[in-house]
C-alpha cells in the first residue's frame, strides 16, 4: 500500500516538472528535434508539411471530384519541396527557417 502511494506520487511529480517546463519553454528545442525526426521518417521536411496543411487545410467544395483534386494538387506541391522532389533544396533553406 506505502509502495503504492510512493510510486503513485512520484509518478505525479514528473508529470509537474515535465509539465512545467513545456509551459515554461524549455523542451522547446528537444520538440523541434522530436518534429524533424518525425518528419524525416515520413519523408517530409518543414516546408513540404506546411505546404501540404495549409493546401488541404480548408475544402473549397463538398463535390468529390474537387476534393480529390486539391488534396492531389496539395500532395504535388508539398511533394516538389519535399524528400527528393525537384525543390529539394529550396524545401531544405525554408525548412531550416520554420
Amino acid at each position: 500500500m506505502a509502495t503504492t502511494t510512493l510510486i503513485s506520487l512520484f509518478a505525479a511529480l514528473v508529470t509537474i516538472a515535465l509539465v512545467g517546463a513545456w509551459v515554461g519553454g524549455y523542451l522547446d528545442r528537444y520538440q523541434k528535434i522530436a518534429q524533424d525526426h518525425a518528419l524525416d521518417a515520413m519523408g517530409e521536411n518543414r516546408a513540404s508539411y506546411g505546404l501540404k496543411s495549409a493546401l488541404k487545410g480548408q475544402q473549397l467544395s463538398d463535390d468529390k471530384d474537387l476534393s480529390s483534386l486539391q488534396n492531389d494538387t496539395a500532395d504535388t506541391v508539398g511533394g516538389l519541396v519535399g524528400k527528393g522532389g525537384v525543390g529539394e533544396g529550396v524545401g531544405s533553406v525554408l525548412s531550416e527557417g520554420l
